[in-house]
């Protein structure tokens, strides 16, 4: 295969409201173990990509704590790495704080040694082989490929999403907005594999076009002004949106069930995370747990039901929670009654004994309070 470098570009990212007001999107929790961005960067480990730049909006802290070096997802750990970037000058103007300026401000890509380039975000979760989607690109000819995926929910998962017109060639003829009007769709993926030259002159090009387009937006214009051959490849895979706070919930709950679970998690293709050498989870003599993933470290003495415990979580006696998240070093305390609530990490609930939220208006406490 040619050489290929992968881009997790984390500018445009969703706001999960909470969830992402002190991180990046990249580092929440997932399933009470991953981070949102280890999918991507897992992809690109499994498909012999082995250097990876991210492309930081904010919140570089947080991602540099989870990432690390990343050795965790470089195969070969002489050659290839994940490295962080970020647009210092972004910061304090943010309008301008785009992925294009970012890679113009931290990367050479005349001086890159690649010849394809697979860009692709933090939040649309997949175990998706880019290697032949790659041989596909090359094959075509075409400067740029977008992944896309058929959907049959488009007005309920993928609202505001970018939507393609194909033709019988698979050439992109028209990109818009999904506003929800319809529940079939050919859905971007925001995945995009460009060849090194494409990828030079959209940067120049950008220039002149709009010093706030991000390369989203230029591929968009590419398709719309018909100067450059785009085109489209589909993705026939299981695919996670997480474009909302409701649809992390939602999205989350649904991966207890076995089924749906089985089509995101592979045995051979496994999801890398941070290890924290936590011992095992500890369950109380009066301990009721059923449909639920306990992470390593928890310790629980009560009931839990449909939820996803994270690390060093308890939950003390007599508290029964359903149908939650919560999140790392977290404190349930006796005879407490949750149902339908999302922890952030570090929260004590000791005086409020009952918390009973819904499917439509989940109750969200923030990091750090104490209940």
């Amino acid at each position: 295969m040619n050489k290929v470098i992968g881009i997790c570009d984390l500018h445009n990212d969703p706001h999960l409201g909470e969830l992402t007001k002190n991180r990046p999107l990249g580092a929440v929790t997932f399933l009470g173990r991953y981070g949102l961005i280890d999918f991507t960067l897992s992809n690109f480990s499994n498909s012999h990509i082995d250097k990876v730049y991210v492309l930081v909006r904010k919140g570089i802290v947080a991602l540099r704590k989870h990432i690390g070096s990343g050795s965790i997802w470089t195969n070969n750990t002489k050659l290839g790495y994940v490295e962080l970037l970020i647009n210092e000058k972004g910061l304090t103007n943010k309008a301008f704080n785009t992925d294009i300026n970012n890679i113009k401000s931290g990367l050479d890509i005349d001086e890159l040694d690649f010849d394809q380039a697979v860009i692709a975000p933090g939040y649309m979760l997949s175990s998706m082989d880019f290697r032949p989607l790659v041989s596909k690109h090359i094959t075509s000819g075409a400067a740029i490929t977008c992944i896309y995926k058929h959907v049959d929910n488009a007005d309920k998962d993928y609202f505001q999403c970018d939507k393609y017109k194909l033709d019988s060639d698979n050439h992109i003829v028209k990109s818009s907005k999904n506003h929800g009007r319809t529940d079939e769709a050919d859905i971007s993926l925001d995945t995009f594999i460009i060849s090194k030259k494409a990828l030079l002159k959209l940067i120049k090009d950008s220039s002149k076009v709009s010093e706030l387009y991000s390369i989203k937006d230029m591929v968009n214009h590419y398709i719309e002004d018909g100067s450059y051959d785009v085109r489209g490849i589909e993705f026939n895979g299981y695919v996670v949106p997480i474009l909302t706070l409701e649809g992390y919930v939602s999205h989350s709950l649904n991966l207890l069930n076995y089924h749906i679970r089985n089509q995101l998690f592979f045995e051979d293709w496994p999801i890398y995370t941070t290890t924290h050498n936590t011992p095992p989870a500890l369950y109380g003599k009066d301990a009721d747990v059923q449909n639920s993933f306990i992470a390593n470290g928890a310790i629980v003495k009560g009931k839990v039901y449909n939820s996803i415990i994270s690390r060093d979580v308890v939950i003390e006696k007599g508290s029964d929670v359903r149908n939650s998240i919560i999140f790392t070093k977290t404190l349930i305390g006796k005879d407490t009654k949750l149902d339908h609530v999302l922890i952030d990490k570090n929260v004590k609930v000791l005086n409020v004994k009952k918390m009973v939220g819904s499917e439509e208006d989940i109750i969200v406490i923030s990091q750090g309070a104490t209940i």
